[in-house]
């Protein structure tokens, strides 16, 4: 009987000049170890937005770049009070 497994990686972050951050997430299945399929579910997280339950290496690169200063600029060019 074949073994299918599934593996989930980060598989692409871009960081636009506003402080979006672009995500490519990507779940490949394997049958016996070779890889069978790949999907890409894509998101993107807003300066400001909650991030606490995403990948640890998504965490980091959101601790970086949105600064107080950067979701403050986000919101005003958004209309976006306080």
């Amino acid at each position: 009987m074949p073994e299918y497994t599934e593996e989930k990686t980060i598989g692409h972050r871009d960081i636009l000049p506003d402080g979006q951050i672009q995500i490519r997430e990507d779940t490949t299945v394997f049958k016996d170890g070779e890889p069978i399929s790949t999907t890409f579910l894509r998101y993107v997280l807003y300066p400001g937005q909650d991030y606490s339950t995403l990948d640890d290496s998504v965490k980091r690169i959101c601790q970086v770049e949105h600064t107080p200063e950067v979701i403050a600029a986000f919101k005003a060019a958004q209309g976006i009070s306080e």
